[in-house]
């Protein structure tokens, strides 16, 4: 954690501006993690992205490691406009292993084609990032960057808040 600015998310903070900031190792513990997802609304990582945020703050974090507080100042859960700012984040990206899909021809409609998704097996990993910087959100980002999914300018945006190190 290096620092949280108030003005990012001032319904959390409950004050409209200030900065904490937590030099060196003064914030103890903190565990931040993050999910990141394509823009081509087709993708599995944005089909499923809902399912990806359940899985990380409710089963993993809340149910199973028992992660129930925010950091003073800062939303427990938010997204990344207005989150703490931090050295990096650990990362959950999910993959689609299977989808099953009937297609059907309706003569009585006219000729309509439609189809019905009958299953779909998705899984929870920890991302796979960019250079094989693994379990952290900026390479994550930067991954999709370099496979088109996502942006130049939204990856600098991403690091704004991700910082690699907090500055002195």
């Amino acid at each position: 954690l290096c620092s949280v600015d108030m003005a990012r998310a001032p319904s959390s903070a409950r004050v409209a501006g200030g900065t904490a900031s937590f030099p060196g190792d003064t914030e103890g513990d903190v565990h931040c993690h993050g999910l990141a997802w394509s823009s081509d609304p087709n993708h599995g990582s944005n089909v499923f992205k809902s399912n990806n945020l359940f899985y990380v703050s409710l089963y993993d974090h809340f149910r199973q490691r028992g992660y129930v507080r925010n950091l003073p100042g800062a939303p427990m859960c938010s997204c990344i406009e207005q989150s703490a700012i931090v050295s990096r984040s650990d990362c959950t990206e999910i993959t689609q292993n299977e989808i099953n899909i009937t297609w059907y021809y309706d003569i009585a409609t006219g000729g309509v084609f439609y189809n019905e998704v009958n299953r779909v097996s998705i899984a929870f990993n920890a991302c796979n990032g960019a250079n094989d910087d693994n379990n952290n959100l900026e390479a994550y980002y930067e991954r999709l960057v370099n496979e088109g999914r996502r942006t130049d300018a939204e990856l600098t945006a991403v690091r704004q808040t991700l910082l690699g190190t907090c500055p002195a």
